[in-house]
């Protein structure tokens, strides 16, 4: 009995098909369309244009952390299929511990990422070895090699043996008959299991970010840290570049499994593939880095202009590797490993001071620095954090206030109590840090930002207990978006990333609030085990030259501790009391400091907050 094609076709069935083939694929839609988008806005569509693209291959940041991602996945991809391929045939030929291997395969694909990441760092810093390329592929094979091993046993298992015997007896080596009988047979398995691996590899976050060194950041890296500004078109470009690439590999897969095409004739093919997409971006980094010394910076998003860089290694003949991280944790982190390989980090006030007293800077030669005393402020210099600045040099500097939308909440004169107003109810974005939370909530209450008293630490957590049913969400990466869209009217910010935002939009504004606030100040320092700290110096010299300076202010927003630059600054944020606030409102201001043991306490009544 025939069954009417009709059944299959019902228009309910076909419907709910196309909506889970929307919910799947729209995203995908989304991030191809605003990658042509003229605005730099995400959700603000001007019209069409190629720019994106444009500026994405002459950046060298994003092509150099492209570059790393392709050829980490595929050192991991040719790495794994070397181990996986045997391993999987002496998985498949071992019955008797077929039990005992498969939970040892099984292991890495349900432990957590974080704790693989944590352990292999942990691992390395025991073995002395620095953070490099290969630390990246190795932990990214380790975890990727279960997938292939599985894969390959599964395919092995239908593997018919008498193929094997027979192409014995016709006196074939065990080489040709690997090759003939048994290659061509796993392809399907390696093909799948290859372009797995390729993915998972190049989409890493999490273990790349605890074991790669310097100059090894890849796309993932970059764009969480870039996301801190906001989402852009150039990076949707980018992601646009990578998607296609991944189609492009899925379609070969299915061609060469469906024609049969023997192993032969598919590698040259394969090779002239991966050399076409990573060879330009390989052969772009080696040209730029020959004959050069190589300066490897560790840096915030955002705190740079367009061609500071680009002066630099042009004046003094070398090659900057610029890293971003997205937080003072993670720069903690990477720092007390002990084998970073950094040359300049840019930690904040109270990460000087933890990263001083274990030891992990290096005392700066003044000497080499002239611009320090010559150009900077003193009201910046010699702060509790660096009493004689030993260890660093002040660059940016700023506070944490209070962003608003004009249009929405009015010109708003008060203090933080706004962020717990009923009425904006859904309204309100807090920063996701745990400092910034507790010194909004400290402060509201009449207290120090840094205060170690259990009581008063109890009654601002009580009052983010409070304020949390009112909250849209914590947001420390693109806040500033959601007050553009607005999506939001109250968020907690940082002044530079509110004031860029209001550049676009003369709805936003930015308040510092009557009880006071964070004053935060990034510092230049060297690290105890960096490599050039000649260079570093000449680095540290020349960021503190009153041109480069107002070069880093008119592009970021963010304000350096710079007063000669002044006269190079524009004007129009000159006269900002968002980035340049009056005296008497900077007195109510305070540093953070390292909060020692009482962070154990802050950190378990955070997480009560956040779990609620």
């Amino acid at each position: 009995m025939t069954v009417p094609a009709s059944r299959f076709t019902h228009p309910k069935l076909l419907l709910f098909t196309l909506a889970i083939f929307a919910f799947l694929y729209l995203p995908l839609a989304v991030l191809l369309i605003f990658s042509f988008n003229e605005s730099r806005l995400m959700m603000d569509w001007q019209g069409f244009t190629t720019l994106w693209y444009r500026i994405l291959f002459q950046d060298e940041r994003l092509l150099d952390a492209l570059a790393n991602s392709l050829w980490i996945a595929l050192w991991t991809t040719v790495l794994s299929l070397l181990l996986g391929i045997p391993a999987g045939g002496l998985a498949h030929r071992s019955p008797k511990w077929s039990v005992f291997f498969e939970a040892l395969l099984l292991l890495p694909l349900v432990v957590p990422e974080i704790i693989l990441a944590v352990a292999f760092a942990g691992l390395y810093g025991f073995a002395k070895l620095r953070f490099s390329f290969w630390t990246v592929v190795t932990t990214h094979v380790a975890f990727s090699l279960s997938y292939v091993i599985l894969m390959v046993r599964s395919r092995m298992a239908r593997l018919d043996p008498s193929l094997v015997e027979a192409a014995m007896d016709l006196g074939a080596g065990p080489g040709q008959t690997f090759f003939r009988i048994v290659l061509p047979h796993l392809t399907p398995a390696v093909l799948a299991s290859s372009l797995m691996v390729f993915t998972i590899s190049l989409d890493d976050y999490v273990i790349t970010s605890f074991v790669a060194g310097a100059g090894n950041t890849t796309l993932p890296l970059q764009i969480y840290s870039m996301a801190k500004e906001g989402l852009t078109p150039e990076i949707n470009a980018v992601c646009t570049l990578l998607m296609v690439m991944t189609l492009m590999m899925a379609f070969a897969a299915q061609w060469a499994q469906r024609v049969a095409v023997s192993w032969r004739k598919m590698m040259p093919a394969l090779l002239l593939i991966a050399t076409l997409a990573i060879g330009p971006l390989a052969w772009h980094r080696w040209t730029i880095a020959a004959d050069r010394q190589v300066l490897n910076l560790y840096i915030w998003s955002g705190y740079l202009a367009p061609d500071t860089l680009k002066v630099f290694e042009q004046r003094f003949q070398a090659r900057v590797q610029c890293d971003l991280y997205d937080s003072v944790e993670a720069l903690l982190a990477k720092l007390q490993s002990g084998n970073s390989g950094y040359d300049i980090v840019v930690p904040s006030d109270y990460a000087v001071q933890i990263l001083q007293r274990q030891r992990l800077l290096s005392p700066l030669d003044k000497a080499q620095i002239p611009n320090l005393e010559r150009n900077l402020d003193p009201q910046f210099l010699s702060r509790p954090f660096d009493p004689g600045n030993r260890y660093s040099v002040p660059y940016t500097w700023g506070t944490t206030g209070i962003g608003y939308r004009k249009d929405r909440v009015g010109q708003i004169t008060d203090g933080w109590q706004m962020l717990w107003e009923e009425q904006y109810r859904g309204k309100i974005v807090m920063l996701d840090d745990m400092r910034e939370n507790f010194g909004a909530a400290l402060k509201l209450s009449g207290f120090s930002i840094n205060s170690r008293n259990p009581a008063q630490l109890e009654t601002a957590k009580a009052l983010l207990d409070k304020q949390k049913p009112l909250l849209q969400a914590y947001n420390s990466s693109n806040f500033q978006e959601l007050l553009v869209s607005g999506d939001a009217w109250l968020v907690q910010g940082w002044n530079g990333q509110i004031v860029k935002a209001a550049r676009g939009n003369p709805n936003i504004g930015y308040l510092l609030p009557k009880e006071g606030t964070t004053l935060f100040i990034d510092s230049f320092c060297i690290p105890a085990s960096a490599s050039h700290k000649t260079l570093a110096h000449q680095f540290i010299n020349y960021m503190l030259e009153p041109e480069t300076a107002a070069a880093v202010v008119n592009h970021t927003g963010y304000t350096v501790a710079n007063r000669a630059a002044r006269p190079y600054i524009n004007k129009a944020l000159l006269s900002n009391p968002a980035l340049f606030p009056d005296s008497t409102v900077l007195a109510k201001c305070e540093m953070l400091e390292d909060w020692g043991d009482t962070a154990l306490m802050v950190d378990r009544l955070w997480t009560e907050v956040r779990s609620k």
